[in-house]
């Protein structure tokens, strides 16, 4: 074994481990009933389940001794602070690992250390414990702030971690020293240290050429002076779904056993050309684990991601005539070589049958419905929409086997159970009730097994819960606004009850949040999706909106979004006879105009303001939360062009540039930001607070820009006829280097001022007189107030958080039902 030697300085992360087998375990508490309000509003919501409870319960009054297993994984941080497995696991397990390294301080003594996690952590220090800290916040970190006793010279610390994973997990433990001198240590290695330190600086000089890839090979560009040596990558496309990746230590003579998924050999030039699209096996965002076997066995990986998409195009032209469109997309939804629940539905209304094919397809979800994992009842209701519909195709025995699911599942916490499904949100709530009300309308006689009840007090209380819904629905609109991932998912709702739901004024609900929900995304629709901010959003939907289903449902509607494959929503719709309202008033195309919208939602009140025009869009919510915790929310966006060019400031969650919490490093903010727009002008203000980050960032898809110019704090880009510009009060670095080199410009600072403004050819002329007019803007920033004036835009004002214009305030006064003002934009004088 080798010394792998590092230093770990004042108020770093001391996060090098070699780590024993991480334990997942599943977890089987006893079956109970509780009772807790649906969370009405975009935010997270601490539950704690009679499970956890359970667990607590038991995990508390056990005592945690060392390991007698083996240390023998090296855990490579890369950018992440934390020793962290953090993954999404669908039902209950139980999660521990223990962490092992050695500290050298010149002297003996305490030294103090915070510590961060969201389970429990203990340490030993040579063999004595001197930390047991269990606070079990569930995905919400606490800090502590500890001493740790140190002899000097050498120090064995092995640290344990566990905690209950329930559906998205944040597992990790982050221990950062805040002495005032170094601290020297060392992990024991079965490799040269110098060769994993070189493979180390390889790999974190790894970017993609790009985050979307439609064709070809994918290409990652390096640091070819750290591949001395070095002649084959190996690359695993998404490895382990559950888990960050783990990688064995094995002898020269096991190297045949490594399984790889690809393998490539390196060439002389600064990029190498990896796999191609054609042999990856999905579409979606992807993680890929990239890395390097060294002499000894030891393998060497970081993950990075990146959007595929493929097969979205089926080389054909499709109907101007709706009804005849969503045919025709059915059979491209049909054509699906991946096990899909819809490709199934999309076989049997094609082929008037239930053929072998077609069974296949839909038995893809019964796995995760007889197991009550998180997101079965995304499932589960249109597959019970779809079976009234279409009941007089299904055969008999097919019949037996979905009335077997329906009978036996969870349809809500007053029904005794030990799953982790979410029950609570906006989207999974309908969904719940949907299932449960068709279920019962189904199959009235039959006892329902989890309940007692029977199908028709199943069907009533689903009902009733139904009609609650839409109440709540129909008055605030959506808590998780505009989202591009969840309205999709209540859109299952509305379109199954359109078309199946037994009562009438039941589909006359469905078909009022039918129409209202259309609007939203012709309201928002820009670059072929949806460009605006989201209530709730991940790191795919941001960089890969065109592969989201209301990219999807805007083409197959208008013939302006993009055809994909995502077919949860959008083969309900082709399978109805539902036709939206006439929105064209809402699409812009004529470079003189422009549309400005604002409206509120939730019963929080979350208030849009939107201003498209045909060559960008810019859009933020209002004071929303300014300067508090955030969440999933996505504040603000600006869409460039009509390629999906989408451009956005937040100040991230996490450290790990494609991690699993949320917020993550590009989705959502870890603090929120006071915003405040008018037309195309934009004010954000940053007030950072410890534990969060000290920056904030703006995400540029460089590889679709046409130029990036900076100008002492202005960024400008350029995009065909589009122009932005963001103005940093403390000045900004675009990075060079790692997974996030050129797609990032980042600002250091606990107190940000940004000024986001956008231009088109129409308006400015070229792109140089954007620049030079943004430069010569006259910009005054103080504790209270801060402004900005040009000649064409006059003089806007920030003044303890209200904007001016020419000295009069922007009132947001909109309601729930959006208010809309067309513009004629003064054209460009040459």
């Amino acid at each position: 074994m080798n010394d792998y030697q590092f230093t770990v300085q004042p108020g770093e992360p001391l996060n090098r481990w070699v780590h024993t087998d991480l334990t997942i375990a599943p977890y089987q508490s006893d079956k109970a009933v509780f009772d807790h309000p649906v969370n009405i509003t975009e935010e997270y919501v601490q539950i704690v389940y009679p499970g956890r409870q359970q667990f607590l319960d038991q995990r508390l009054k056990e005592e945690i001794l060392l390991p007698e297993t083996d240390f023998h994984h090296i855990y490579f941080p890369f950018e992440n602070p934390r020793l962290e497995f953090s993954a999404f696991i669908p039902t209950p397990h139980l999660l521990s690992v223990y962490g092992r390294t050695f500290i050298k301080p010149d002297q003996g003594g305490t030294f103090p250390f915070t510590v961060s996690t969201c389970g429990s952590v203990e340490i030993w220090v040579n063999g004595t414990k001197q930390l047991s800290w269990t606070p079990y916040t569930r995905n919400l970190a606490s800090h502590k702030d500890i001493t740790l006793t140190l002899e000097e010279g050498f120090n064995e610390v092995i640290l344990y971690m566990d905690d209950l994973a329930e559906r998205d997990v944040n597992y990790f433990t982050e221990l950062r020293y805040t002495g005032k001198t170094a601290l020297e240590g060392y992990i024991q290695v079965p490799a040269k240290a110098e060769q994993i330190e070189q493979a180390e600086r390889l790999l974190t000089s790894l970017h993609f050429s790009k985050d979307i890839y439609r064709s070809g090979r994918l290409k990652v560009y390096m640091n070819r002076e750290e591949a001395s040596g070095i002649e084959e990558l190996f690359v695993n496309v998404n490895r382990n779904h559950l888990l960050n990746p783990v990688f064995d230590s094995k002898a020269d003579d096991e190297l045949d056993a490594f399984d790889f998924s690809f393998s490539v050999n390196l060439d002389e030039s600064g990029f190498q050309k990896l796999m191609s699209v054609d042999e990856l096996s999905s579409n979606g965002l992807l993680q890929f684990d990239i890395g390097v076997v060294l002499p000894g066995g030891v393998q060497v990986a970081r993950r990075m991601v990146a959007s595929i998409l493929t097969n979205d195009d089926p080389g054909r032209s499709f109907s101007d005539s709706l009804p005849e469109r969503k045919r025709e997309i059915l059979e491209f939804f049909s054509q699906s070589e991946k096990l899909d629940l819809n490709a199934g539905f999309s076989l049997i209304h094609l082929n008037g049958k239930v053929d072998d094919r077609a069974k296949r397809h839909i038995r893809s979800c019964f796995d995760e419905i007889q197991k009550k994992g998180d997101c079965a009842d995304f499932r589960l209701a249109p597959l019970l929409g779809f079976t009234i519909k279409y009941q007089d195709t299904i055969p008999a025995d097919f019949h037996e086997e979905l009335k077997e699911l329906a009978v036996n599942f969870r349809y809500w916490i007053d029904e005794p159970g030990n799953d982790v499904m979410w029950y609570f949100s906006e989207n999974h709530a309908l969904l719940f009730h949907v299932s449960q009300y068709f279920a019962g309308h189904l199959y009235p006689d039959a006892t329902f097994s989890v309940s007692g009840r029977t199908g028709r007090q199943q069907y009533e209380k689903g009902k009733e819960r139904l009609e609650e819904w839409f109440e709540v629905f129909l008055k605030y609109g959506y808590s998780e606004w505009n989202s591009t991932t969840y309205l999709p998912i209540d859109l299952i709702g509305f379109f199954s009850l359109y078309e199946s739901a037994p009562d009438e004024h039941i589909r006359k609900l469905a078909k009022e949040a039918l129409d209202f929900t259309f609007k939203i995304i012709a309201v928002n629709l820009h670059g072929k999706t949806m460009s605006t901010t989201y209530g709730r959003v991940y790191e795919h939907d941001l960089k890969a909106m065109e592969m989201g289903e209301t990219a999807n449902l805007a083409f197959i509607t208008w013939k302006k979004g993009k055809l994909n494959t995502a077919m949860r929503c959008t083969t309900l719709f082709c399978l109805s006879s539902y036709e939206p309202p006439t929105l064209e008033d809402y699409f812009i195309e004529d470079a003189s105009k422009a549309l400005v919208t604002q409206y509120k939602q939730g019963i929080k009140e979350v208030y849009t303001y939107n201003y498209k025009t045909s060559s960008y869009c810019m859009s933020a919510a209002i004071r929303f939360n300014s300067y508090q915790k955030g969440h999933q929310q996505h504040a603000m966006n600006i869409a460039l062009d009509q390629d999906n060019t989408q451009i956005w400031l937040n100040h991230p969650g996490e450290a790990v540039y494609s991690g699993e919490n949320r917020p993550s490093f590009w989705a959502g903010n870890g603090v929120s930001p006071n915003i405040t727009q008018y037309k195309q002008y934009m004010f954000l203000e940053y007030r950072l607070k410890e534990p969060f980050l000290p920056y904030i960032h703006a995400y540029l898809p460089f590889w679709k820009l046409d130029e990036v110019r900076e100008e002492g704090n202005w960024l400008f880009a350029k995009k065909d006829d589009a122009y932005i510009g963001l103005y940093f009060s403390n000045g900004y670095e675009l990075q060079e280097k790692g997974a996030i080199a050129h797609r990032e410009a980042r600002s250091y600072g606990a107190h940000h001022r940004v000024i986001a403004t956008c231009a088109s050819e129409t308006e400015v002329g070229s792109f140089e007189a954007f620049v030079e007019e943004q430069v010569n803007a006259a910009i005054s920033i103080d504790s209270h107030q801060w402004s900005y004036a040009t000649e064409r835009a006059g003089t806007l004002q920030v003044i303890d958080d209200q904007l001016y214009v020419d000295g009069k305030p922007v009132e947001y006064d909109a309601g729930y039902e959006v208010e809309e003002e067309h513009i004629s934009i003064p054209q460009f004088q040459k």
